[in-house]
């Protein structure tokens, strides 16, 4: 069977197939792990978190876990994270290009866009997904987050 598409059908599929890469491209740019996080506020002190290592692809295939609630605090330098009910640290690795940094005071957690996800002492319930990786640390999926 052959197909025959018209000259004047042509432009259309082009445009269309064109609106669909742009639209791709962009989900890859949003939602891939490899670009760097935010810039340092003026002001800010930057506290260290576990990271994922940057890759190109989000991991699609994460576990279905959900990490919280948990209490956002610093100590030394570190942004850390403890369950709720025990007050127990919580051992977390967030996706790559999130970052932690401590401005007028108080620590902040943020994405890799600088949106802030908690700051300290604030409450964090059931919002990320993910699982327990092999170094017994609470993986964050950056997809469904």
């Amino acid at each position: 069977m052959i197909v025959v598409v018209s000259r004047r059908r042509s432009p259309v599929i082009a445009t269309a197939a064109g609106a669909i890469a742009i639209l791709l491209a962009a989900a890859v740019f949003r939602l891939s792990p490899l670009w760097p996080g935010p810039a340092l506020p003026d002001g800010a002190t930057r506290l260290r978190i576990a990271t994922q290592a940057p890759h190109l692809v989000p991991n699609l295939g994460c576990q279905t876990a959900l990490l919280g609630p948990i209490r956002v605090s610093s100590s030394d330098g570190d942004l850390t994270v403890q369950a709720v009910a025990t007050g127990e640290p919580v051992n977390v690795v967030w996706p790559s290009g999130y970052a932690a940094w401590r401005i007028d005071g108080r620590a902040e957690l943020v994405t890799r866009d600088g949106s802030v996800v908690a700051r300290e002492g604030d409450v964090i319930e059931d919002r990320f997904g993910g699982g327990l990786g092999l170094d017994d640390a609470f993986h964050v999926c950056v997809i469904g987050g």
